[in-house]
């Protein structure tokens, strides 16, 4: 039926005389532009289920944005291709003193390799003992010990302060941890400019890490709950540094 369906429909088609064209054009092709898709940011929160590292690197003013550059041409060429690498993400303080570099991995059989690469580009000191005493641990794995609010998302542009103690030899690191923790929960509570935190520990326990994310780009506030007229609760274990970042790169796996 099918056969002589068409060839019924050529002969009438072939009786006409004087028929006009009724050729169909071809409709020119659309292009549709493909949007550029953005690196997926990381999220720093307990059930993540990635391993983090983090490096805190110190720069000479009026150098950050060259340094950046060059982290970024090694992230890209050389990290991108160690097993179980999955993201970095470049942070810089708004005075221009310094980077964090933070990397993500989605099992720890590449970090080890992976952390020898980035000492060497930071170029970190080799006196431990040097490193020990200025960052308070020898090691960047760091565990996520809470979060509050919102988990941080470090995703392109997004403004967080990061605060660093570093532990003073002889101290107790769960006693600061506590009151870490504690801090935390209020400057997310009582600080209108506070979306969420997340604490953060290096795996010798020499050194805890809050990162505290704003709502807005707007500074939040560095002393906030601390009372003028007494010490703050890390000054008898530790020394903090603290300062506003923004994330200004991020370099993801093929």
């Amino acid at each position: 039926m099918v056969v002589i369906a068409i060839a019924a429909l050529f002969g009438a088609c072939g009786g006409r005389e004087n028929r006009t064209d009724t050729t169909v054009p071809i409709a020119t092709a659309t292009v549709v532009p493909v949007e550029s898709v953005a690196p997926p940011p990381l999220v720093i929160d307990t059930a993540g289920g990635v391993v983090i590292s983090l490096f805190f690197v110190a720069v000479d003013r009026g150098r950050q944005a060259d340094e950046t550059r060059r982290l970024v041409e090694h992230l890209q060429a050389d990290l991108t291709l160690v097993p179980g690498f999955v993201s970095a993400t470049l942070l810089a303080s708004g005075d221009g003193s310094s980077l964090l570099v933070a990397v993500a991995w989605d099992d720890s059989v590449g970090v080890v390799q992976g952390d020898m690469m980035l000492a060497g580009w930071l170029r970190l000191p080799a006196d431990t003992a040097l490193r020990r005493t200025r960052d308070g641990t020898l090691t960047p794995r760091v565990a996520i010990r809470r979060t509050t609010g919102a988990p941080p998302v470090l995703r392109d542009g997004a403004m967080v302060q990061v605060t660093r103690y570093v532990m003073k030899p002889g101290h107790s690191f769960g006693a600061l941890a506590v009151l870490a923790e504690g801090n935390l929960a209020m400057r997310v509570l009582q600080d209108t400019a506070a979306q969420g935190g997340a604490l953060l520990s290096a795996a010798d326990s020499g050194a805890l890490y809050m990162v505290l994310q704003a709502r807005n780009a707007t500074a939040l506030a560095p002393v906030f709950g601390v009372p003028t007229t007494a010490l703050p609760f890390w000054a008898p274990f530790a020394s903090r540094e603290e300062q506003l970042m923004a994330v200004v790169a991020i370099v993801t796996r093929p």
